[in-house]
């Protein structure tokens, strides 16, 4: 019998394996578990150089898979300046910050920062352009809303961007008119952002922010995470860090397809290199390519069937299907598996109907095809996504952090089929959790908490019609998640032959109170079984 590099013995193992739910030790050799099942046979495999790890009762569980963020993004935004509302409450606490930017930044250099939310600020409203002039007069600045849907900018900005009172609007994107004057008030909305010249952030710059981001990838127990933005920076940086042996976390680029938002699209390189998903490694593995087609509700720029509360305005819609439907089949053909951004019923509709264009002469059913946040749906959207066989790509995670406004902006009837986690799963449909960060905060326990008890950071009760069981909350962040990229049995998972990617937390999520989900903390973070997080050493988190 082989000697194993470790064994994790006297654990509350929850496993997510239907055939073997719960188990007290874990067996593991070269990253990858041998056995799982009691201590007493899982002692077979001690030899000389074997580690025992006594959990001592804790709960042991699969790391998490986050099936939806963009890596790269936040990490560039950690470099930046932090307006999330935890730590700028007001429109003026931001202007200080921005203030203080200026005192330091050399002449003409940009100011930028990131996860300003007016839903939660003092004054209930969008910074404005004349108030970050007096701010940094000198300087361009760019504060992007945490939706990543829209950002504000100064006049300074607007000027070396060549955006004057007479520049129109781009399609699928808006420049806010102050009502009355017509005045730009610096706000830019969805594809209005790429308009923005701003300069690239260096290579180091990149390497620098993707390590601190995963350290908190590491701290919230994330061991996988699927990234849906990727372009050539981007996967030039992850494969650096591979090369480096400094990749701690798994990474699923998918990779964007068309020029949007300030990016480019990639689709025609990909294909002409002959790229297909699953292209990879176990640490890096191509997934396919992802489109675009609304804003966010926060923002009021998803493509909702219904105007918004106390509104006449329906949102954005960046394509028709007749516009996106070659791309996607384009893409399908090719081998390449496609994610959808829809969050309004008018984009899921756009969405499902490319699909079903795309499975007349390509039989898609066995792709797992995506759409991500899928946050309105009909049930006959529903229906028709079973018929399909796609996956609902759920942000879940914002019913806690942004729910309010979601409320605020939808109603509570609407609310009611809201990232509706019940009827996917009466409809079998497998739809992974996310938190879509940087628009919201990382850690899957909110998200699992939302899911579970309806609730916001308020408290409010947003709903109490889609609630769903721990026990799939917790599937919807592992085993499903993993069901996205083909790795249900080697990630997400706690079996024989899967990935030693484990995490240890404070508290059993199935049987403490569903108030306290929120709260639970993960202890120990584990990749291929090397420990990359312990929460006892914070000041040296990678060991």
């Amino acid at each position: 019998m082989k000697e194993a590099d470790s064994i994790l013995v006297d654990g509350n193992v929850i496993t997510m394996d239907e055939e073997l739910p719960s188990a007290n030790s874990i067996v593991v050799k070269d990253g990858t578990i041998l056995f799982v099942g009691d201590k007493e046979e899982a002692l077979s495999w001690l030899g000389s150089n074997t580690e025992v790890i006594n959990l001592k009762g804790k709960t042991m569980l699969p790391g998490f898979v986050e099936s939806h963020l963009h890596p790269a993004h936040y990490a560039l935004n950690l470099l930046e300046l932090d307006c999330r509302p935890k730590h700028t409450s007001s429109i003026e606490t931001i202007l200080e910050k921005v203030r203080m930017a200026a005192e330091s930044a050399q002449d003409g250099q940009w100011i930028r920062g990131w996860g300003w939310d007016d839903s939660k600020l003092t004054e209930r409203r969008n910074p404005l352009r004349w108030e970050l002039d007096k701010a940094a007069p000198n300087h361009p600045v760019i504060l992007k809303r945490t939706c990543g849907h829209m950002a504000v900018v100064n006049s300074k900005a607007l000027e070396l961007s060549g955006i004057s009172e007479d520049t129109k609007d781009p399609k699928g994107g808006k420049l806010e008119r102050e009502i009355g004057t017509g005045a730009l008030t610096g706000l830019l909305q969805e594809k209005a952002q790429g308009m923005a010249a701003l300069p690239d952030y260096s290579f180091d710059d990149m390497v620098k922010g993707m390590k601190l981001a995963q350290k908190d990838f590491a701290k919230w127990g994330i061991t996988t995470v699927h990234d849906m933005s990727t372009q050539t920076a981007e996967l030039q940086v992850y494969q650096y860090l591979l090369e480096q042996n400094e990749l701690n976390v798994r990474i699923r680029p998918w990779i964007w397809a068309v020029d949007q938002n300030g990016w480019t699209g990639l689709l025609n390189e990909v294909l002409s290199v002959g790229i297909r998903s699953g292209f990879g490694n176990d640490m890096i593995k191509i997934q396919g390519m992802k489109f675009m087609l609304d804003g966010s509700i926060g923002g009021r720029t998803a493509a909702v069937a219904e105007p918004y509360e106390d509104d006449d305005q329906t949102g954005i819609l960046y394509n028709t299907v007749e516009e996106v439907s070659p791309f996607i089949k384009q893409s399908l053909a090719a081998g390449l598996r496609v994610a959808i951004h829809g969050i309004g019923e008018r984009a899921i509709e756009v969405a499902i109907k490319s699909l079903e264009e795309a499975s007349e002469s390509i039989d898609i059913s066995h792709l797992r095809n995506r759409i991500e946040h899928c946050a309105l749906p009909t049930n006959d959207h529903l229906r028709r996504m079973k018929k399909l066989e796609l996956m609902a790509a759920s942000s879940v995670g914002f019913l806690y952090h942004i729910g309010d406004s979601y409320i605020k902006n939808l109603g509570t009837e609407r609310m009611k089929r809201v990232y509706p986690h019940k009827s996917f799963k009466e409809y079998g449909i497998v739809a992974p959790g996310n938190s879509d960060l940087p628009v919201t905060d990382g850690n899957p326990w909110t998200g699992i908490y939302g899911a579970v008890t309806r609730k916001s950071l308020s408290g409010q009760v947003l709903d109490d019609t889609q609630n769903i069981e721990v026990q799939d909350a917790l599937k919807a962040y592992t085993v499903d998640a993993a069901y996205s990229s083909f790795e249900e049995q080697s990630i997400g998972v706690i079996k024989p032959l899967a990935k030693a990617d484990l995490i240890v937390v404070s508290d059993d999520p199935l049987t403490i109170e569903n108030e306290k989900l929120k709260d639970i903390k993960v202890e120990r973070t584990f990749i291929g079984g090397r420990l990359v997080y312990s929460e006892s050493r914070k000041d040296e988190a990678y060991v």
